[in-house]
């Protein structure tokens, strides 16, 4: 059997100057790209299309997900009005990765989802999102940070006997740029690893072999050494799982 393919879910990017402003783009950051590629699968790019028939096409074409981040989540789709702290969300980008991740998640297939990808998870579960990190109590942790990618900037701490505990260990540092986080936790979920002031850092899907959602950026940091490699090697390891099943 030959290498799995790794589906990583685009974004649509929206060009604000230039020659073409206006102009969306279909993209991912090639990090995701080199990640999934150093593990040993193959990286196979997504795109946003708003046709099911089309998008279901696409999942047929992976053996597992990787839901890459992006702009914020339209607060619209898990039932709360936007905050002012908000910042741009793109409806129809939203839609497509939900009904992806849902479709997934339906068909049992192995599923990364990072930064946004965490959230968009939850949500597609049934949970929400705090819009802006103020709006958490306590919360006091840099979670945007001001250095290199590829440099950690801060602490997570990991529950015993779950699989971020398995692939990096109980304490470990990561990068961070995000402004929103997992709030009300979705349907089958459970949040296993956190924050030094308690922002969720994981979810995993209880029940399922590798769902797992970190709000970090693992594929920034794999420029800087091989300490987030272990959760692509089990994504691929995982995928190859799922293409041998009959």
């Amino acid at each position: 059997m030959g290498r799995p393919v790794i589906g990583i879910v685009g974004n649509l990017l929206v060009e604000q100057g230039g020659f073409s402003p206006g102009m969306e783009r279909s993209y991912v950051n090639n990090d995701y790209v080199a990640a999934v590629e150093r593990a040993g699968g193959i990286p196979l790019i997504l795109p946003v299309v708003r046709g099911q028939d089309v998008a279901e096409r696409q999942k047929e074409c992976a053996d597992a997900l990787l839901i890459s981040g992006g702009y914020d989540i339209d607060p619209l789709l898990y039932g709360e009005e936007p905050h002012r702290a908000l910042e741009f969300v793109y409806r129809d980008t939203d839609i497509f990765q939900l009904r992806t991740i849902k479709t997934a998640l339906a068909k049992g297939q192995p599923l990364l989802a990072i930064c946004k990808g965490i959230q968009l998870l939850n949500v597609a579960c049934g949970g929400t999102i705090y819009q802006d990190l103020d709006e958490i109590p306590d919360s006091f942790v840099k979670h945007s940070q001001n250095r290199k990618r590829s440099c950690p900037s801060h602490t997570v701490v990991a529950e015993e006997g779950s699989v971020i505990a398995e692939l990096l260990g109980t304490s470990f540092p990561v990068n961070s740029y995000h402004h929103q986080a997992v709030k009300d936790v979705g349907r089958g979920l459970k949040v296993t690893s956190r924050a030094m002031d308690g922002v969720a850092e994981s979810l995993e899907m209880e029940g399922e072999p590798f769902v797992v959602g970190v709000q970090w950026h693992p594929e920034m940091m794999m420029s800087g050494g091989d300490d987030m490699l272990p959760l692509f090697l089990r994504l691929v390891e995982e995928a190859e799982k799922f293409a041998a099943k009959p």
